[in-house]
């Protein structure tokens, strides 16, 4: 890192980021820890509320989502601490046995929850609890009391982490659509001053970028909500301006004028009627269909699987990465003979779990690291303090509290907070332990488990950035030429066809992403196909264009023959290198094919 980068990281050590507000998930969390430990309390087993507690991780998935998405997403969230706590309670007494499952859990969470876009905090407690389910048992705690406390904590954190639906229940949705309703604005501002015969270049490239994120993210959060009248309609007014625009953009390029808009199964066109020779449209409100499902949020879960599950992709070099790091700091705490394996276990799988660039990567260790020193000085000095019955559960509750308010703001602080947390919650789990041990051991996971993550990130994937922009990039021309057999066949009406331009439409969205990553990993070899992708994306853009375009889409013969350059991409295995040139020509033949429809 340039010395910038140092100054600018160490500054981050201590300062707040700007935050969306976090009081009413930070609330919701202290109160769902607060209701077993207060439950145990009035039982006179504390204990065994600090072990329900395992469940109320819950509540931090999908915490601000849409309601029926939230209620998904938490329940699967509890039925899988819940199974992550069995099996750390079947593997009691089996060390090697449980370092085994404990990768394992640690590979497949981060799979799923990386490529289904979960979100944090991901897969991190489900390798966590797996862990503490595993100690307790070990140290004496019935398996069954402690898998049915656990499914008691999450059952009850469900039931506070959607009560606030009762007062608001579709306040995201509602931002959603607000955000996109003003970024799209501006990209339908911009596009009408865009010079003729050019595309979308620098600012006017930026707005559509945005405005098409959010449009994303609003019907998204829309659709998650269970689709409420009210913010459909706005949404849909939204997306015809959007459409409209990016027509617009799609007939300056190809020196077509905007038209009012048509329907997309008029059978008045032929595949040979070209882009002058179209007959009156007709009713505009069919359009507005085709349009709204281009764009209704996600992807299914089963494509964005099977996606992230074909090498080479961004998702699996993360998974190998997860398995490798967690694996090597599972044998090396064996070796040291550490107490609490899963501990360093648990801080490789969390440095590394959610991806990113190398250096964003490097500094979440650096902040786990850091902020685990402060917190067990922390905990020491609650210990000295030695909070029993009421207090204890005023302090681990508000504790939790931090944590959510501090996470989004200052991940080292947060884990100033998290650490004693934690470690409160695992010596419930193991009673007798002497704290000096506890806490050395914790030390030195610590330390074992960001060594090790940051050994295998910087030993791994040397060429990785390039080959995942290229496999990207592959995903965008795929999903291109699917949606150009479509104008071809003149087939813009089917299920299959829809389907086709949210892909589209998503890759496109997803190839920026990716782009920026690579660029910061790996500049000097990721810059050409970086303007491979640029290209790709205003191709993608047009193609997208043209099905909203009254007169280009009927076309048909036009973009037949422009997706045999595709296919000679598409020929090519993408682990094959290629030059970055090679491939930008029969991107540019694609798009002087289609550009030769003026």
């Amino acid at each position: 890192m340039s010395s910038p980068s140092l100054r600018r990281h160490a500054r981050s050590l201590l300062r707040l980021n700007p935050s969306p507000p976090r009081w009413p998930v930070a609330v919701k969390a202290a109160v769902a820890m607060a209701v077993p430990l207060s439950v145990g309390q009035l039982a006179g087993h504390l204990s065994l509320g600090l072990v329900a507690s395992l469940g109320v991780f819950t509540i931090l998935y999908a915490a601000t989502a849409p309601g029926r998405f939230r209620a998904r997403v938490m329940a699967l969230a509890a039925l899988g601490l819940t199974a992550s706590v069995g099996l750390g309670a079947l593997t009691a007494g089996h060390p090697v046995v449980t370092v085994a499952v404990l990768v394992v859990v640690a590979m497949v969470a981060a799979f799923v929850c990386v490529a289904l876009k979960v979100g944090p905090p991901g897969s991190y407690f489900f390798v966590l609890v797996l862990g503490v389910g595993n100690l307790a048992v070990t140290h004496g705690a019935n398996p069954w009391s402690v898998v049915a406390l656990t499914f008691a904590g999450a059952v009850s954190a469900w039931v506070i982490g959607m009560a606030d639906l009762l007062v608001a229940p579709h306040r995201a949705e509602r931002r959603a659509t607000e955000a996109a309703e003003g970024a799209i604005r501006a990209f339908a501002a911009g596009a009408d001053q865009a010079p003729a015969g050019e595309g979308a270049d620098g600012e006017l490239a930026a707005l559509r970028a945005g405005a098409s994120g959010a449009l994303h993210r609003a019907w998204t959060a829309v659709t998650d909500g269970g689709r409420p009248p009210q913010l459909v309609e706005r949404l849909e007014r939204a997306q015809l301006t959007y459409a409209a625009a990016s027509a617009t953009l799609a007939g300056v390029r190809l020196g077509v004028g905007p038209l009012p808009w048509g329907s997309v199964d008029d059978e008045a066109a032929s595949d040979d009627v070209g882009p002058g020779e179209q007959d009156s449209p007709v009713d505009g409100s069919v359009d507005a269909e085709q349009l709204r499902d281009t764009a209704l949020g996600r992807p299914g879960a089963g494509y964005l699987l099977r996606e992230a599950a074909r090498w080479p992709s961004e998702v699996l070099l993360l998974v190998l990465r997860v398995g490798l790091a967690t694996a090597l700091a599972g044998l090396v705490a064996g070796l040291l003979h550490q107490g609490h394996v899963h501990w360093a276990v648990c801080c490789a799988a969390l440095v590394l779990h959610q991806g990113g660039t190398r250096e964003v990567q490097t500094v979440r260790g650096v902040h786990r690291t850091l902020g685990t020193l402060v917190g067990l000085v922390i905990y020491a000095g609650l210990l000295a303090l030695a909070p029993q019955g009421w207090w204890l559960v005023l302090v681990v509750a508000a504790l939790q509290l931090l944590v959510e308010l501090l996470v989004t703001r200052n991940y080292a602080l947060a884990v100033v907070v998290i650490t004693p947390l934690a470690l409160t919650i695992g010596m419930a789990s193991a009673p007798g332990e002497p704290v000096s041990s506890v806490v050395a051991d914790r030390l030195v996971d610590t330390l074992v488990g960001v060594a090790c993550a940051l050994l295998v990130l910087w030993t791994t994937g040397r060429r990785a950035p390039e080959v995942v922009l290229r496999a990207h990039a592959r995903r965008v021309v795929v999903a291109t030429e699917r949606v150009m057999v479509d104008l071809a066949a003149g087939a813009l009406e089917t299920r299959a066809a829809l389907a086709h331009r949210r892909h589209l439409y998503y890759e496109l969205l997803e190839s920026e992403v990716v782009a920026r990553r690579a660029l910061a990993d790996s500049h000097a070899a990721v810059a050409p196909y970086h303007r491979v992708e640029r290209s790709l994306a205003a191709l993608g853009y047009l193609v997208l264009g043209a099905c909203w375009h009254p007169d280009i889409r009927r076309a048909h013969a036009a973009f037949d023959r422009a997706r045999g350059p595709l296919e000679r991409i598409m020929a090519e295995p993408v682990t094959r290198p290629r030059p970055a040139e090679a491939i930008e020509r029969d991107v540019r033949e694609v798009e002087e094919l289609v550009l030769s429809l003026r």
